[in-house]
């Protein structure tokens, strides 16, 4: 005894028995032209974003003098986002009366620049090896 198709499935047997091929090269055109137009936009969006260190990469003083981080330019999808900066690395330690060498590393948490950090070398007087940084 043969089963009965349901009306909907008959219905859907159907459609994918009319399937042209022209409709699966037009789907894949679309797909390509999607692509191509989010990565411009994408682009156009993200032109201008930059996130750098403000003033020196390697910044040298006495010891004793004092010490005001300059801090970052962050701008993200055309937002100006320095104020969310994150400062670590050595910042939490640094004293201006300590001779050392000192690594600031300021990341922000933005979809734009993810994982993305930059790295401030502070050197308080000439310990060893700051020679190492500021000649190279």
């Amino acid at each position: 005894m043969a089963k009965k198709r349901s009306g909907a499935r008959q219905t859907a047997e159907k459609a994918v028995k009319k399937f042209h091929p022209a409709i699966l090269l037009l789907a894949v055109l679309f797909l390509i032209i999607g692509i191509v137009a989010g990565v411009l936009v994408s682009r156009y969006l993200t032109k201008n974003d930059v996130f750098e260190l403000n003033g020196a990469k390697t910044i040298q003083i006495a010891l004793g003098d004092s010490f005001t981080d300059p801090g970052v330019h962050i701008v993200s999808f055309g937002r100006d986002i320095s104020s969310k900066a994150e400062v670590g690395g050595d910042f939490s330690v640094f004293d201006e009366s300590v001779e050392d060498i000192y690594q600031f590393v300021y990341t922000v948490d933005d979809v734009r620049w993810g994982e993305y950090q930059l790295v401030r070398t502070v050197i308080v007087g000439n310990p060893e090896g700051s020679e190492e940084f500021l000649n190279g």
